[in-house]
């Protein structure tokens, strides 16, 4: 009996012991827990903090400040975000996107980012998603200014100036006519043609939305409006030069008439001049006069230009032009060997393939036009 009594009592002290360890264990892997939580959503700060500088340097210029888009898709989007793994993003900005914009990143590819610097980023931008706007697709809206512009310049041959007719083919403007034809019948001619009117297949050569903005000008016609095509002067005028090289005087004064529709300043000045010198039938010097205006056009303002360089160019060119991401700008034989109408439709256009973004969309011609006057102070 008392063996058997010591024996219990050890037990149950054993067991005592235990639990005292247990619970002791449980209070410091709870403590510890704690601690790499807190460890765990430090290092996870610190690699957001270091991919908003990268985002910052890198990508601001195609994909804004805050991931609002622009040239490149917006990333601060719910919906974006929800639907993409981190994988992905890794993937997409390590090796790029073939055919877009989007170039490769990574070291691997001859980028700038090592592998840590993409999953950075890629932290960065994941940080957006619980505040992140739902960002809805880009309708198309038809606008008949481009419809008035393209008609001009596809349809007016046959059907006149303002779609009022000629003797090749009926006037479209003809309120009659509009009444008692719908929009459907004008959608498919306009498609298919009517050969054997001497009418052709449109649909082959215009997309979609472009028969639509033609329809949009139709509808306008309809409602008794009056539509003024935005015509390019930078293409009015190489058309007037090509048509004075031609030796048509008369394509060349429709073009500068309608140039001086949109101009504006001493660019309007010139032009008037011009329109001057074919009204008393000096061809070689209209020619001289819109040849030289055509290497200059469209003027800007260089102060202006610096402005919209400092927000839109620093980023990969640098503050002063020495270059980066983008190469040196501070000089730039590719600037001083280029006519101004080429470089406005480079930096529209941007280069496939590279991390320069074309600026389409987010910049004027004018205001592109003001930037490469801020260009020429480098380069002249």
């Amino acid at each position: 009996m008392n063996s058997k009594e010591n024996y219990d009592r050890y037990t149950i002290i054993g067991l005592v012991l235990t639990l005292i360890v247990l619970g002791g264990m449980g209070v410091y892997w709870l403590g510890e827990t704690t601690r790499l939580a807190e460890a765990a959503e430090t290092l996870a700060d610190e690699r957001v903090h270091r991919g908003r500088e990268i985002f910052t340097e890198q990508c601001v210029s195609c994909h804004g400040a805050q991931g609002e888009g622009g040239v490149g898709t917006a990333l601060n989007n719910r919906g974006l975000l929800k639907n993409t793994l981190d994988d992905v993003f890794f993937s997409v900005i390590r090796s790029g996107v073939p055919s877009t914009e989007m170039p490769a990143w990574s070291v691997d590819f001859g980028g700038p980012l090592t592998d840590e610097d993409v999953k950075d980023v890629v932290a960065f931008i994941r940080a957006w998603e619980p505040t992140a706007p739902e960002i809805e697709p880009v309708v198309f809206v038809p606008d008949e200014t481009r419809g008035a512009l393209l008609f001009s310049s596809t349809c007016a041959l046959c059907h006149g100036e303002d779609g009022l007719g000629t003797d090749e083919a009926p006037a479209i403007n003809d309120p009659a006519r509009l009444a008692s034809l719908e929009n459907d019948w004008y959608r498919a001619t306009i498609r298919n043609g009517r050969p054997a009117k001497g009418m052709p297949t449109w649909g082959t050569v215009l997309s979609p939305d472009q028969v639509e903005d033609l329809i949009a000008l139709i509808d306008a016609w309809r409602d008794g409006a009056e539509v003024e095509a935005a015509f390019s002067v930078t293409d009015l005028l190489a058309s007037a030069v090509f048509s004075l090289e031609e030796g048509d005087a008369d394509s060349a004064g429709l073009h500068v008439t309608r140039a001086l529709q949109s101009a504006e300043g001493a660019g309007a000045e010139v032009l008037r001049n011009a329109a001057v010198q074919l009204s008393d039938g000096d061809e070689s010097g209209a020619l001289a006069t819109l040849s030289a205006l055509a290497d200059q056009w469209p003027l800007g303002d260089s102060t202006a230009g610096g402005e919209i360089y400092s927000t839109y160019c620093t980023p990969c060119h640098g503050a002063q032009g020495e270059g980066g991401i983008g190469l040196p700008l501070n000089p730039s034989e590719f600037v001083a060997g280029s006519r101004t109408p080429e470089l406005v439709e480079f930096i529209f256009e941007g280069r496939e393939g590279t991390a320069m973004a074309g600026f389409d969309g987010r910049l004027t011609e004018a205001e592109i036009a003001d930037v490469i006057a801020f260009l020429r102070l480098w380069s002249p």
